[in-house]
């Protein structure tokens, strides 16, 4: 990360569960929008990074800009805390997570290892080069998300930031979240 940046920390807080489902439903909802004020209160510069924990999870936020309409996200990360499995369907990301322009499609996949790749199908073409997101799953190490190019003249892949209103950037945390949150 640019030394330029600045890190947010925060301990999400939750209240009290009512019932077991209403409980968790709200601890989720809670989680994406604990986040996304702690984005929303940080300084406005460039190179912003989030970091929240649960108990169970912690999110990482990596903002190369904001404004109040929009970001541009560079990464977000979804890590269990020590001794705790990540439990995300991918084939549930296949087919709710339609919002973002390029539907994810699972390229690889270990059902016994629950890992998965999934990326943009198709992706976009622009002037030799392939823009596509691509979301990592692994139970230890979390899930990963990010926008990648690949150029084809030079044969390499760079990370670059995709343009997101704030409310899609919300509801991919919120489902991201709910999902990794799920027993």
């Amino acid at each position: 990360m640019p030394s330029n940046g600045s890190i947010i920390f925060m301990k999400l807080r939750f209240s009290p569960k009512r019932g077991r489902r209403e409980g968790k439903n709200r601890k989720m909802i809670a989680s994406a929008e604990n986040i996304m004020e702690q984005v929303r209160k940080g300084p406005w510069e460039s190179n912003k990074q989030i970091l929240a924990t649960d108990g169970s999870l912690q999110v990482r936020v990596q903002l190369a800009d904001w404004d109040r309409l929009g970001c541009l996200l560079e990464r977000l990360e979804i890590r269990p805390t020590q001794g705790c499995l990540l439990q995300i369907d991918p084939l549930w990301i296949e087919k709710e997570i339609r919002y973002l322009g390029e539907p994810l499609k699972i390229i690889e996949i270990e059902k016994f290892q629950g890992k998965a790749i999934l990326r943009s199908f198709p992706p976009r073409r622009e002037n030799g080069t392939v823009h596509f997101f691509e979301m990592v799953i692994d139970p230890r190490e979390g899930l990963s998300f990010n926008r990648l190019s690949y150029d084809r003249t030079l044969g390499s892949r760079t990370q670059t930031p995709v343009p997101l209103t704030r409310e899609t950037l919300e509801r991919l945390l919120a489902d991201l979240v709910s999902l990794a949150s799920k027993d």
